[in-house]
């Protein structure tokens, strides 16, 4: 067709409302193509035509794919005949060069796309990797068999264009589609790269069992990695072999393992990148190996977990975040990964390596604003593809350590994790989803266009024009405007976790500044209610600056003014702010890594209320949390400390732990973690005194179990293992599941008798080993105080004594408090069905009868003496104290057992109970008793709680009463409280007792 001629030609009707550049071309080229023998044609093809971008380049390409195809009339007859393949043609045609390349290179894939092709979902992994096997089988040569690749790869990359661009198949869907289709290629690049070097060199075998052949398996990272792979991806990889070795040998010799797989690796990235007639499959990338460039091309599993562990730095952590088995042995490269994974999800993370990731990201930052780009770079450009990327691995990488969700390789799925953990507000996920899914469609059209690899906009507003035609917008401008939009919104989230000072807190930053006279600050800190404001900043400096011989450095300084404004919120709802501050600082100071610290307060405000609380409540339990910081998940949110552990779950976190870390600490961690975990259960969550004893003895219970199982063995290397039945039983504050914090445990030991002359001293060995161990204290601190003074012939007794002899001693030679403290046993540990035995025979005892009369008066005398030089505020001691209550109640048990089996029990409130429901007690000395003994157990808990030591009497100190009481939330004077029920519970004592001794 001549210029000439084409100017004399105008455009159809049908065609008229295209927005053709040339009309006049484009009528020559429609009139040769419709004519009336093809009814349909035109009015099919106006509709595709009216879609297109770009309708004059899809009608030149249209002719050059009819010139191709072996049948144009056929062709030109299915486009008159269905509208939806014209469309699905010139849609293809429209959008890209790349694809226009492949179809009028293979016109043949027109048809299997339209015929055969699943176009609705993503080909399974496993489907295309055995399709390709299936034509790989055909030939044997190598070179033939990367044709077959090459022409693979292609004709699915059509297929895949096709769901992007005319079924609209989601981003994920695409992406996923795209991976796929890598790992199956890359499946039968390694398939053709090891047949000939196994007939030459035989299979590789392993050096340390020469009958197990080694394996081979290739590791995907970054997009391929995220299973998010666009239209010219690189694709990034890690070789990785079993074990070191030699091949079994073939006809060229035998060679090492090493060897042979360099070999191997760089046959596959031959198949897959060298540049042939057929193209190529993927540009692959191996700098992201072990040492880089400077490495070998494959590397032993030993070799590579190594490295990662003495040598990786900041940025490999970040891109192993993606890492993922691809081909090869899956098994193997899963194993990498599990091996990797404390360096790429460290517990806590260090501040060092933070900054050191952000300042690679501020470098990229600067290289492209450098060329001018930072407005139309889709990937690396202000709120493009990598800040959404950097943001998600930043969160992945400090919190996914602890919550092993957020461990995912793909981006979209691990921003609905952090969403779902509330590490992102609601807001943040749904938007940086959509500006993902937004620009990653971006960066496939531009891509696809050319089959290159392309981030940058269109600069010229006609081709800015025709690019947002392309994916849907009116012209260039509006399409600027969306994507400007959403770029800012998505850059606005990542500097909200970069930013070291938040929106209104500036005043912070002065109060922090030790070159600051931070008058401000000091004003703002007066009206949050700390006492002495000025005192206040001096310690606040303290933690943020650190001591003048030990100045901490700048990213700890950074990290506590971004969590500071949380952390003086939270100290102003205290009782005491100024001095929980005190506490704070006191115990900080202690910390050899305080940034360890800020950082997880930095990410979970709600965790500076907790910690807060922890250190305004108690010294004994920060203590804990100091000496193991790994522990400070076992308070980090409310749904953690919400459910109370029975026995069988705390043996299952031992078990774990014993797997988990040196198996000697295991039994250390699980008592100081659960007790920190009771601790915040009763200080966040209110829990009962009654809850809080039954917590902490299940879990005394559980480690006296563990460590009987220790002491039989080393009591067996000693004497010979025994057959005799072992019962280890529980009295006083252990046996009535009544244990505070600091609490003792008084322990008897009980063997069964006639089992064999040699058990005696078999079991005393075995208490005497389990009280060491219990009381021991080790690198790890100690369990444990014990008590054993309350077995059988108390201290001169023997330490272990047969079930004759214990039932032959209580029955006929213990004396009446004895008997009063062996209402409360209970079976802990050794053979339970035994043990329980000898504690249903000790309550059997213990109820058998009521008190002599000499008896009781012996035993009041020796309460009386008890109580005499007791302080007004002994909570245990004194006249209606803790003591005398119990007392109380135990004498009314024993006088009507015999008559109300129910009392046969060894809690005190619940033997209350009982008493009132069968009228042994009126209302107003159940009333007495029971909010009496419910206060005291509460006060003395917390009292406790402080310091972890056995303390039962309320401070002398108005100040420190005053403290106390607002921590346990009760308003008045604490002294003036505690009097008032003491003297109410005596009466109500002295009133149960009288009758008691009448009744004799």
């Amino acid at each position: 067709m001549n210029f000439l001629g084409a100017l004399r030609h105008t455009v159809r009707v049908e065609f008229t409302g295209i927005g053709f550049s040339d009309p006049g071309a484009a009528g020559a080229r429609l009139d040769a193509l419709v004519d009336a023998g093809r009814a349909g044609l035109a009015a099919n093809l106006a509709e595709a035509l009216a879609a297109c971008a770009a309708p004059d380049a899809a009608l030149v390409r249209l002719e050059r794919f009819l010139e191709r195809t072996l049948s144009r009339e056929t062709v030109l007859a299915l486009m008159a005949d269905v509208p939806r393949y014209t469309q699905l043609l010139l849609t293809i045609l429209d959008q890209s060069h790349y694809l226009t390349d492949i179809v009028c290179r293979n016109p043949e894939y027109m048809s299997w796309l339209w015929q055969e092709a699943e176009l609705e979902q993503a080909q399974p992994r496993e489907a295309l990797a055995a399709a390709l096997h299936h034509q790989l089988g055909a030939v044997a040569a190598f070179e033939a068999q990367c044709r077959i690749i090459r022409r693979f790869h292609r004709r699915e990359m059509l297929r895949i264009a096709a769901r992007d661009l005319f079924v609209h198949a989601s981003v994920a869907s695409v992406t996923a589609d795209l991976s796929n289709l890598a790992d199956a290629t890359l499946e039968g690049a390694l398939e053709a790269a090891a047949a000939d070097l196994y007939v030459r060199y035989g299979r590789p075998m392993r050096c340390s069992d020469a009958r197990r052949e080694s394996t081979f398996g290739i590791m995907a990272l970054g997009k391929l990695g995220g299973r998010e792979l666009n239209f010219s991806s690189d694709v990034d990889l890690i070789f990785l072999y079993a074990a070191e070795g030699d091949t079994s040998g073939g006809h060229s010799g035998v060679m090492g393992n090493a060897e042979f797989y360099q070999k191997l690796g760089e046959r596959v990235i031959r198949a897959l990148a060298e540049h042939t007639e057929e193209g190529h499959v993927f540009r692959v990338d191996m700098r992201l190996r072990p040492y880089g460039n400077a490495g070998p091309l494959t590397v032993s599993l030993e070799s590579a977990v190594g490295y990662y562990e003495s040598a990786g730095d900041a940025w490999e952590r970040q891109a192993l975040i993606k890492c993922r088995p691809s081909a090869g042995d899956l098994a193997l490269c899963r194993e990498f990964i599990e091996r990797t994974r404390p360096f790429v999800y460290p517990r806590y993370f260090d501040d060092e390596t933070l900054e050191a990731i952000c300042d690679m990201k501020r470098l990229s930052e600067a290289e492209v604003a450098g060329r001018g780009r930072t407005g139309i770079e889709v990937k690396l450009g202000r709120g493009g593809i990598r800040d959404i990327e950097f943001t998600v691995q930043m969160l992945q990488m400090l919190h996914g350590g602890r919550i092993p969700e957020l461990r995912a390789v793909n981006t979209l799925e691990a921003i609905v994790a952090l969403g779902e953990r509330g590490l992102l507000r609601p807001f943040e996920a749904s938007a940086l989803a959509s500006n993902y899914a937004f620009l990653r469609e971006i960066e496939h059209r531009l891509q696809i266009e050319g089959g290159q690899q392309r981030h940058v906009l269109p600069e010229t507003s006609v081709k800015r024009d025709e690019f947002a035609r392309r994916l849907g917008y009116p012209d260039g401008e509006s399409f600027l405007s969306a994507y400007q939009d959403r770029t800012r919104e998505t850059r606005a989230i990542l500097e909200r976790f970069l930013a070291v000072k938040g929106a209104g807190t500036l005043w912070v930053a002065d109060l922090l500044n030790p070159l600051s006279d931070g008058e401000e600050g000091v004003a703002r800190l007066g009206a949050m209610g700390f006492a002495a404001p000025e005192k206040a900043r001096g310690e606040l400096l303290l933690l943020a600056n650190g001591p003048p011989e030990r100045p901490h450095s700048a990213h700890v300084r950074q990290h506590f003014a971004s969590v500071a404004p949380a952390l003086l919120e939270a100290l102003a709802r205290a009782g005491d702010p100024d001095a929980s501050l005190v506490r704070l600082g006191q115990i900080l100071a202690t910390v050899a890594a305080p940034g360890v610290i800020y950082d997880v307060l930095r990410w979970s405000p709600e965790f500076c209320g907790h910690l807060v609380t922890l250190v305004s409540n108690s010294r004994y339990l920060t203590e804990i949390l100091i000496r193991d910081p790994a522990l400070f998940e076992t308070f980090s949110s409310e749904r953690v400390l919400a459910a109370s552990r029975s026995r069988e779950d705390l043996k299952g976190e031992l078990a774990y732990l014993s797997q988990a870390y040196d198996s000697e600490a295991a039994l250390y961690r699980l008592r100081n973690g659960e007790t920190l975990r009771i601790g915040m259960r009763e200080l966040m969550l209110n829990t009962t005194v009654l809850d809080v004893g039954r917590e902490l003895s299940v879990l005394a219970d559980v480690c006296v179990e563990q460590i009987v199982q220790r002491a039989r063995a080393l009591a067996a290397a000693r004497h010979g293992l025994s057959e005799a039945r072992f019962a280890v039983l529980g009295l006083g504050k252990l046996g009535g599941q009544e244990l505070n914090y600091g609490s003792d445990l008084d322990l008897v030991f009980v063997y069964e008798g006639g089992a064999g002359v040699d058990s005696g001293a078999y079991f005393a060995e075995v208490g005497t080993q389990a009280i060491r161990l219990l009381k021991e204290p080790t690198q790890y601190g100690f369990l444990y105080d014990v008590d054993a003074r309350l077995r059988p012939d108390g201290s001169k007794g023997v330490l272990a004594v047969s079930s004759n002899r214990f039932s032959q001693y209580f029955t006929e030679e213990a004396q009446a408090w004895e008997r009063l403290a062996l209402m409360k046993i209970r079976a802990i540990a050794g053979d339970l069905d035994f043990a329980e035995k000898i504690a249903e025979q000790g309550r059997a005892i213990a109820f058998a009868r009521p008190m002599k009369p000499d008896e009781a008066v012996h035993t009041e005398a020796l309460q009386r003496k008890l109580a005499q030089n007791a302080s007004p505020l002994d909570l245990k001691k004194g006249e209606g104290g803790l003591a005398e209550i119990e007392f109380a109640v135990r004498m009314r048990q024993l006088q009507y057992a015999a008559d109300v089996p129910e009392l046969v029990r060894g809690d005190v409130l619940g033997a209350i109970d009982v008493l009132v429901l069968n009228t042994l007690l009126d209302a107003e000395a159940f009333g007495a008793l029971t909010l009496t003994y419910l206060l005291f157990r509460r006060i003395e808990n917390r009292i406790r709680m402080m310091d972890g030591r056995p303390n039962s009497v309320v401070p002398e100190s108005a100040i420190e009463r005053a403290d106390l009481a607002k921590r346990i939330g009760i308003e008045g004077d604490l002294a003036e409280l505690v009097v008032e029920h003491k003297v109410r519970a005596h009466a109500v004592c002295r009133k149960i007792l009288s009758n008691a001794n009448e009744s004799k």
